[in-house]
């Protein structure tokens, strides 16, 4: 299991950036437009993920044999790493969502007053 969790890593690591950046403007607009919003920041974190898919494939083609050489898919390798990242969202959404509870004038969420 340590194998695989180092193969993830190693697969993560060139596509980290571009999905911190997804994340962070997916953050950006739940701050601005509120957590009615917060659905919508899924789909662009799909968006995030075809793209990062797109740039990987695209750009390191070469890379994947290593991967296969070691006995894991691809597609599995992209599995284990774009849940890695999903989980890392839904943490930043929490400590968000959290945040805003604690330290946001609790008028504002009180109807007719």
């Amino acid at each position: 299991m340590a194998n695989i969790r180092t193969l993830t890593w190693y697969f993560y690591k060139p596509i980290l950036a571009w999905n911190i950046g997804f994340s962070i403007s997916a953050i950006f607009y739940i701050l601005v437009y509120g957590p009615r919003v917060t659905g919508f920041m899924f789909f662009w974190k799909a968006v995030g993920y075809a793209s990062t898919i797109f740039l990987q494939s695209y750009s390191a083609k070469n890379v994947y044999m290593y991967y296969r050489n070691a006995g894991y898919s691809i597609k599995r390798m992209y599995t284990y790493a774009l849940a890695f990242d999903i989980a890392i969202f839904i943490l930043m959404l929490f400590i968000l969502f959290t945040a805003l509870h604690f330290f946001a004038p609790h008028y504002v969420y009180t109807k007719g007053r």
